[in-house]
């Protein structure tokens, strides 16, 4: 695909129509992030240098998610007491990218009171009922999705590997209002990234929990929500006006190891598609978006209830992964039974560290230092530098 076919086929209106086409379905109800949408493609345009294919691949995730936005509405219209859906006291794990995040998340996702988000349904998060055959249909949609995604990266697996019927991030459902991180580390798009930084995403967080709330409709029983994604870091003053009851586990790390490892995440998922991969850019990148998110985190925090929140030392997660989960059940009240024990201790015993490849990486691979990491992440690392490598527990409220 040219520029200016892609200009042909990349408007707005244009993909607004191939989703209309592609679902049968024409109503958008009073959910509109069509401007974001905008603001996406035009700043790929000015600073993405992406490849024909790099241009075909946004096409189809805008249309995908324009998709979605269409299924929500019509199930909505047809469930219109959806919106009254109770969500009590979700579980939202969250830190800056490469913090032990989805070490925790695939270990809580083994208590069968956990609900999860899982991947196939993140990539249609609409119920279809108690239809066995549609269930199976979107499952295996999601393993071709994956395997088309590990064939095009192969690095990325082992830095981030999922199944189609593990957990998955719920930032798949903020991509549906097209106000992602997911997007700011796949396309170098500027515009988009600068106001991604610095907007508070409150509508985009209401629109995520009606996604939660439908998926809640066909469950069995209720169960509390256990919510992943880096993410939500620099958005807790939205997160916690959308879910006031909420309990925040803050994952943390030595910010020189988390942004190295964040940087090569993003190299990898910019490569196959973008014309010029700079080290360079993905290291500036990497470390605006992770100091703005924890200076925004720090502010959030300091205006909130201390009890909200439960620290994680990377250092505990990664040495004692299954103590560091029973002090997380204990800080949360919540029974830790025998059968979920012995479960987490069977997915640890299958899932050592780097089992599916070892992921390398070093700051001066992106032109970063030590020394300027640190300043930028002063304040963080003066408000947690017991939990980045002190001798404290791996939990502290406050």
């Amino acid at each position: 695909m040219t520029l200016a076919s892609a200009d042909d086929r990349m408007s707005v209106t244009r993909l607004m129509y191939d989703a209309t086409i592609a679902s049968g379905l024409a109503d958008w109800g009073e959910h509109s992030f069509s401007a974001t949408l905008e603001l996406l493609v035009e700043s790929c345009r000015a600073t993405a240098e992406l490849t024909p294919a790099g241009w075909g691949l946004l096409r189809k995730v805008a249309v995908r998610h324009l998709r979605n936005q269409l299924y929500l509405q019509a199930f909505l219209t047809a469930h219109p007491g959806t919106a009254g859906q109770q969500i009590v006291s979700p579980v939202i794990i969250t830190g800056l990218p490469r913090t032990g995040t989805t070490m925790l998340h695939n270990l809580l996702t083994l208590d069968p009171d956990s609900r999860v988000l899982r991947f196939w349904e993140g990539l249609h998060p609409v119920p279809v009922g108690s239809d066995g055959e549609a269930v199976e249909a979107l499952v295996r949609q999601a393993e071709t999705w994956l395997e088309r995604l590990y064939t095009m990266t192969p690095a990325f697996r082992a830095i981030h590997y999922s199944t189609a019927r593990g957990p998955e991030e719920c930032d798949a459902l903020l991509q549906n209002s097209f106000a992602s991180q997911h997007f700011d580390d796949m396309f170098r798009a500027e515009e988009y990234s600068q106001w991604l930084n610095h907007s508070d995403l409150v509508d985009e967080y209401e629109y995520y929990k009606l996604q939660l709330q439908a998926l809640a409709t066909t469950d069995e029983r209720p169960r509390r929500w256990v919510l992943k994604s880096p993410s939500h870091l620099g958005y807790l003053d939205a997160v916690l006006g959308t879910f006031p009851d909420a309990f925040v586990v803050h994952c943390h790390r030595r910010p020189a190891e988390a942004i190295a490892s964040y940087a090569s995440l993003v190299q990898a998922v910019r490569a196959p598609h973008t014309e010029r991969v700079s080290p360079r850019d993905i290291g500036r990148h990497a470390l605006r978006r992770s100091s703005i998110a924890v200076g925004r985190a720090l502010r959030a925090r300091e205006q909130r209830n201390g009890d909200q929140f439960l620290d994680v030392a990377y250092t505990k997660l990664v040495s004692d992964p299954f103590g560091a989960v029973v002090d997380l059940y204990d800080r949360l009240g919540r029974p830790l039974v025998p059968a979920t024990a012995a479960a987490m201790g069977r997915w640890l015993t299958e899932n050592p560290q780097a089992h599916r490849g070892r992921h390398h990486y070093a700051l001066d691979q992106f032109g970063l230092s030590s020394t300027e990491v640190a300043r930028c992440m002063a304040d963080y690392c003066e408000r947690f530098g017991a939990e980045l490598g002190g001798p404290t527990e791996a939990f502290r409220r406050g």
